[in-house]
C-alpha cells in the first residue's frame, strides 16, 4: 500500500511571517518576499474547526510585512515592513447579516508621513486600552507611540543588540514593557519613563540560556511571568513570581524541553491558562500554564520554519503560520479552565461519580434477584449504610432503598 503523503495545512501564496485572531472567525496572515512572490495581508475564515482558502487580500507593494499586530478594537492591522516603517491597515467588518469578510484598506494621509523615518521594527505591542504602541527597533531601540495620532512619546536605548520581541504587560496594568533582544537578554521597563526595573536572570544550572519572549498573567497568587528560554539548542519555558515587593523569583521550569528545538514564536492565550509555541522545525505546542506540561505536540506540523502562532477567542484551536507559506489549524484538546490540578480532580470526581452510579445500579439488581446474599455482601459496611439511610439530605427514594439494604 502506498503511504499517504503529509499534508502540511493550507498555503497562501508566500511565506507567512505574522498571524492575528482578533474575536470572531476571520484569521490574519501577512507575508511575502518579491522576485515574484506577492507581498500581501491575507484574510482567512476558521468555523467549527475548519480552516478556508483565502477569502480576502490586500497587496503591500514592494515591501512584505514582517511582523502584524491586531489592534485591540479590532478594526486595524499595524504591519512592520522588511525594509523599515510601518504600514496602517484599516478593516471594514461587512454589514449586519452578511457573509462577506472585511475589507482591507491602507491607511494614507498623516499616518504615512509620520512613521516614514522608522527603521525596521522586530517587536510591537499595544497596550490594552490601544492608546499606546511600543516598537522594538532593529537599531535596539524602543519607541512608544501615541496611538492614533501617531506621536511618539518615548525612545531609548534598551540594548545594543536588536529588539526582537517588546510587550506591554496587563498584570502591571501597561505600566511595565518587557523586552528580549537578539542576545537573549529579558529585561523589564517603567513604560512611562523608559527606565529599566530589572533584568531577569537564566537558572543557576543553565548559566548560558536565552530568552525569547516574556508575557505575563494574574492567577490567584499574584502576577506571573512565563518566559520561552533556549538552553543547548532545545526550547524551554520558565515560570515566574513577583512578590509584593516587586522582586522577582523563579517559581519554576519545564522538567524537560517541551520541544527540541528553540521556540521561534510565543503566543500566552487570553485567559492565561495556555501558551502556544512553535519551532524551526515547524513544530506546534501548546503548554498549560499552571504545570507547564504540554498540553499537545504536533510535529512537523509544517515543512519548515514555523514563524507565528495565535490563539482562537475560544482557546480551543491555535493556527501557526510558516515560511513554507502554510497555515495550520489544530484543536487544542482541552477547554479553558479545565487544565492543571482543578481540571484533573474534576475529571476524577467525574470518573468516581459514573463509577459510583454503575455500582448502585448493580447493587439495586442484585438487592431484588438476590436480596440475602446482598445483606452478607454488605454487612461490614451495615452500620454506615444505615447512618446514610437516615440522612435527610438525600432523596426519599435513595433513602429507602439504602434501608432495604440493610
Amino acid at each position: 500500500m502506498a503511504r499517504k503523503k503529509k499534508e502540511w495545512g493550507i498555503k497562501y501564496g508566500c511565506p507567512i511571517y505574522g498571524i492575528a485572531w482578533p474575536p470572531g472567525e476571520y484569521v490574519y496572515v501577512c507575508g511575502g518576499g518579491g522576485h515574484g512572490i506577492e507581498n500581501k495581508v491575507v484574510v482567512l475564515r476558521c468555523q467549527d474547526g475548519v480552516q478556508s482558502e483565502e477569502v480576502a487580500k490586500l497587496n503591500t507593494g514592494q515591501d512584505a510585512a514582517y511582523r502584524l499586530l491586531m489592534h485591540p478594537s479590532g478594526r486595524a492591522l499595524v504591519c512592520g515592513m522588511s525594509v523599515g516603517g510601518l504600514e496602517r491597515v484599516d478593516l471594514q467588518p461587512a454589514s449586519a447579516g452578511s457573509t462577506e469578510p472585511p475589507k482591507l484598506a491602507l491607511s494614507q494621509g498623516d499616518f504615512k508621513k509620520r512613521t516614514k523615518g522608522i527603521g525596521p521594527i522586530k517587536g510591537m505591542s499595544f497596550s490594552g486600552d490601544g492608546r499606546l504602541l511600543a516598537l522594538g527597533g532593529e537599531d535596539g531601540w524602543i519607541e512608544v507611540w501615541e496611538w492614533p495620532a501617531m506621536k511618539r512619546l518615548r525612545r531609548w536605548q534598551a540594548s545594543d543588540k536588536a529588539v526582537r520581541n517588546v510587550d506591554f504587560s496587563p498584570a502591571h496594568n501597561d505600566g511595565v514593557l518587557f523586552s528580549c533582544d537578539e542576545a537573549g537578554a529579558c529585561r523589564l521597563w517603567d513604560a512611562a519613563a523608559g527606565e529599566e526595573i530589572a533584568q531577569l536572570a537564566p537558572p543557576p544550572d543553565m548559566p548560558r540560556a536565552t530568552f525569547f519572549r516574556c508575557k505575563s498573567a494574574i492567577d490567584e497568587d499574584g502576577i506571573v511571568l512565563y518566559t520561552p528560554m533556549k538552553w543547548k539548542r532545545d526550547g524551554w519555558l520558565v515560570k515566574w513570581r513577583q512578590d509584593a515587593d516587586g522582586g522577582i523569583r523563579m517559581d519554576r521550569r519545564t522538567r524537560k524541553p517541551v520541544a527540541p528545538a528553540p521556540i521561534c514564536g510565543f503566543e500566552l492565550s487570553r485567559s492565561g491558562e495556555l501558551m502556544a509555541a512553535v519551532t524551526p522545525d515547524g513544530d506546534q505546542v501548546v503548554i498549560d500554564c499552571e504545570t507547564l506540561r504540554v498540553v499537545k505536540h504536533v510535529r512537523a506540523a509544517h515543512m519548515t520554519f514555523a514563524t507565528s502562532v495565535a490563539f482562537s477567542p475560544d482557546e480551543q484551536f491555535i493556527i501557526s503560520g510558516s515560511s513554507d507559506a502554510s497555515a495550520v489549524l489544530t484543536r487544542v484538546g482541552r477547554a479553558p479552565g479545565g487544565g492543571g490540578a482543578a481540571g484533573l480532580l474534576a475529571a476524577l470526581l467525574a470518573l468516581l461519580v459514573a463509577l459510583a452510579a454503575v455500582l448502585a445500579g448493580l447493587l439495586h439488581h442484585l438487592a431484588q434477584t438476590r436480596p440475602d446474599d446482598v445483606r452478607e455482601l454488605l454487612a461490614p459496611v451495615a452500620p454506615a449504610l444505615r447512618t446514610a439511610a437516615g440522612a435527610t439530605w438525600l432523596p426519599p427514594p435513595l433513602r429507602d432503598w439504602l434501608a432495604q439494604l440493610t
